[in-house]
């Protein structure tokens, strides 16, 4: 099964912050974004983390639009 990328934005101790989350699944419960979110190495797991807003990246192959020069 292919793998899907999701954004996992969130605020860990009034600092926003955003990671990418590889899931085998169609979606990503905030449960299981949280657990990602704990176990990443960049991120104080110790800190109070907050509103957690998973995105899916619909186009994972491709560049964002602003990076492209007219």
């Amino acid at each position: 099964m292919r793998e899907k990328r999701f954004l996992v934005s969130f605020i860990v101790d009034d600092q926003p912050t955003t990671i990418e989350v590889n899931s085998t699944g169609d979606d990503l419960t905030p449960e299981q974004a949280r657990a990602h979110i704990e176990a990443h190495p960049d991120v104080n797991a110790n800190g109070r983390i907050t509103d957690v807003r998973i995105t899916p990246v619909l186009h994972p192959d491709s560049e964002p639009g602003h990076r492209y020069q007219p």
